[in-house]
């Protein structure tokens, strides 16, 4: 059997190829549905990553955030049309959980993503869901929030009343909604830039502007998705406010080296903890956020800037440039 995969080949050149499917009893033959683009794409796609780094990449398909359709299960398992989230995690054999895991492979960083026509993939990264939903799609960045808030539950040393959550992009959106869900009665402060991203935070305690943070806030424990340059103003700002014994959670991916004051860490003797990506378990865990919390489904309805409906591969270049504009997500309807 034939696939087409559409493979970024250089910055924003992308190519068609064909490829065969190799299946066996315990795959899966799935078309994708929706796609979100993520951060991480397009570093890739505009070539921000550094010149070493797009040389060992490249070529790569794009994508590890979607949903598909069971064409067959050639298990059994899945009927045909079973809508299923993807999960792009190829966890290897090994103690640590496994994202940490060194040999362990992540779709659209170093092996192929999801953009194809189709695919076979083993049957345990795929997750059945109830309908066609197309929020669904998120269920990998809120595996990575909800991932976050797993390893701060098994570490903090003070209790979950009030946390500060630095970013107004989708993580951190996505942050703040994930601790709304599982913690109903904290206090939540989300710190952020632009008014009209964080008018989207409404579910939040207060929406905070970074440039006029009132001078007596305090918080138990901080989520920093922010990345890049602007980490190291978060991390400035919540060294600054956060109490003593605390928890910092970093989610927001750098570049290059920030710098941090250990001093700080040091006098008010504090946690600090690095978070990337997500396993089956914190997949699971997603989708079951999602079908049973319907503050969860309606929120995250808004991290939607737009659906771009792809027939062509021009459609492909189209959503990736449009992306650039958009405040939250841009989602892909596959339809090549």
């Amino acid at each position: 059997m034939i696939c087409r995969i559409y493979r970024l080949i250089d910055a924003k050149r992308i190519e068609m190829k064909q490829r065969e499917i190799k299946c066996s009893n315990d795959s899966v033959l799935v078309k994708p549905s929706y796609m979100a683009i993520c951060a991480a794409d397009q570093r890739y796609y505009l070539g921000k990553r550094k010149k070493e780094i797009m040389r060992e990449k490249l070529p790569m398909a794009l994508i590890h955030e979607a949903t598909g359709t069971v064409l067959h299960d050639y298990g059994g398992q899945l009927e045909n049309g079973k809508k299923v989230v993807l999960v792009p995690l190829e966890a290897a054999e090994g103690k640590e959980k496994a994202n940490y895991r060194t040999n362990s492979k992540f779709a659209s960083s170093g092996n192929d993503g999801f953009m194809r026509d189709m695919f076979a993939i083993p049957r345990n990264r795929v997750i059945p869901v109830k309908n066609d939903s197309v929020v669904y799609v998120f269920s990998e960045i809120l595996s990575v929030a909800l991932n976050a808030i797993s390893v701060f539950e098994s570490t903090r040393r003070t209790n979950p009343n009030t946390f500060g959550v630095w970013g107004d992009g989708s993580m951190g959106f996505v942050m703040c909604l994930a601790l709304r869900c599982k913690y109903p009665d904290a206090k939540i402060y989300s710190f952020g830039k632009t008014v009209r991203k964080s008018r989207k935070f409404s579910f939040v305690t207060k929406t905070i502007y970074i440039d006029n943070v009132p001078p007596d806030l305090v918080f138990d424990h901080a989520f920093e998705c922010v990345g890049d340059a602007g980490s190291e103003i978060a991390i400035r700002q919540i060294l600054k406010l956060i109490s003593p014994q605390g928890t910092i959670s970093l989610l927001g991916v750098n570049e290059d080296a920030v710098l941090v004051n250990t001093r700080k860490i040091l006098e008010k003797g504090l946690i600090i903890i690095g978070n990337s990506r997500s396993d089956e378990a914190d997949f699971h865990e997603a989708v079951k956020l999602i079908q049973e919390n319907e503050l969860c489904k309606k929120y995250l309805r808004i991290l939607i800037s737009e659906i771009i409906e792809v027939k062509t591969e021009d459609d492909i270049y189209r959503a990736f440039d449009q992306d650039v504009l958009n405040d939250f997500k841009t989602v892909i309807k596959w339809a090549l």
